[in-house]
């Protein structure tokens, strides 16, 4: 990531955090970096680009917050339980200008990246609130432990969003005793009962095929970003020597693209070959950018 990409996106994190969704604007953020709008065009195709990658960086913070809980063997499997329902009471709070902004009708055009970035975090998300109950509960709820990752995530989302959308507040041990309390006469009374389950982990789609569902997005927003590179370049009025230069360039660029694996190296080169043609930057950027090789 290059340090001006790197620099807006913290811009945009911090300005989310600090003021909220209704600061989340192009300009607000060009402002902060102190550079103009159309500049963070050339790190970030559009808003929908910057809000995936805000997203992606503070829900990887926010896992590996919840995972440090799981992990840590100082704590028994129900203190650790108890500790993840505090956490969401008090530490999701600070993501709620996050997820106002990934609720809202302008995110939800959800196009492609969006969707999987939600579905791959929310399944993430499931497997570890499974490994919660598991460490407590043990192989008896084995049969239910979608469903039962379900209801506490249910239950806690709804108590959070009385704290943050109605600004209710109450005592967060009294909301830790409680959750604790229904999922122990709920997992009790789960094997006696022999309910069938609603949903299982079968019914969800697996880490492995939303990987492989991004990698191929990713594969046709390489192929979208060199289409337009190839037709920026001609465009340009060129001299014949140097029209020969760019077009064999381009050609071996796309020689790699279709290569299942691509030298990074090469790719990197032949991109910053084309830096002295200063009507193909913004697509050298972004064929940079969608194929994670540092612009030179």
């Amino acid at each position: 990531m290059s340090d001006k990409r790197k620099l807006i996106l913290e811009c945009a994190e911090a300005l989310l955090v600090s003021e909220g969704d209704c600061a989340f604007s192009m300009q607000t953020i060009a402002d902060s970096v102190g550079i103009s709008k159309g500049a963070i065009y050339l790190h970030f195709r559009s808003k929908e680009d910057l809000l995936l990658a805000v997203f992606q960086s503070q829900t990887n913070n926010l896992l590996e917050k919840i995972t440090t809980v799981l992990k840590n063997a100082t704590l028994t499997p129900d203190e650790k339980l108890r500790q993840q329902i505090r956490f969401q009471h008090e530490d999701l709070q600070q993501y709620q200008a996050m997820f106002n902004l990934l609720l809202q009708e302008e995110s939800l055009s959800l196009n492609h990246s969006l969707l999987m970035f939600y579905q791959e975090f929310r399944l993430t998300w499931l497997t570890l609130q499974v490994g919660f109950l598991r460490e407590k509960y043990g192989d008896q709820i084995q049969r239910w432990e979608t469903d039962l990752a379900m209801t506490l995530d249910g239950i806690i989302a709804n108590y959070l969003s009385l704290s943050v959308v109605e600004g209710i507040d109450f005592d967060t041990e009294k909301l830790v005793n409680w959750v604790v309390s229904c999922l122990d006469s709920i997992c009790t009374q789960l094997p006696k009962h022999g309910l069938p389950p609603v949903l299982t982990e079968r019914d969800l789609p697996s880490l492995k095929e939303i990987e492989a569902k991004k990698q191929q997005l990713q594969q046709q927003q390489v192929q979208q970003a060199f289409s337009q590179l190839k037709n920026k370049a001609q465009k340009l009025k060129l001299s014949e020597p140097k029209r020969k230069i760019v077009e064999h360039t381009l050609t071996l660029l796309e020689n790699q693209l279709q290569n299942n694996n691509p030298d990074t190296i090469l790719l990197r080169a032949l991109i910053a070959g084309l830096r002295d043609y200063r009507g193909l930057n913004n697509e050298r950027q972004l064929l940079a950018e969608r194929l994670d090789v540092e612009v030179v």
